[in-house]
């Protein structure tokens, strides 16, 4: 289930990288309040503009 956004708040836009394997393994939108970042050793998270978000989402989306 999906958790309800506040269109309001601060909102940061993300996808999560394995950097051993180099792949993509999750991405999402969080608020600024509620940033929780559990990757273990090997991955980052990697911050991105909304437009640069949608448009992965878009190319994503397409496979």
């Amino acid at each position: 289930m999906k958790k309800r956004i506040n269109t309001n708040a601060k909102l940061y836009y993300f996808i999560d990288v394995d950097l051993h394997s180099r792949q993509i393994i999750g991405w999402g939108i969080e608020e600024k309040g509620e940033v929780d970042v559990r990757l273990t050793n090997g991955c980052h998270r990697v911050f991105l503009s909304k437009g640069q978000y949608n448009k992965f989402v878009e190319n994503v989306s397409e496979f």
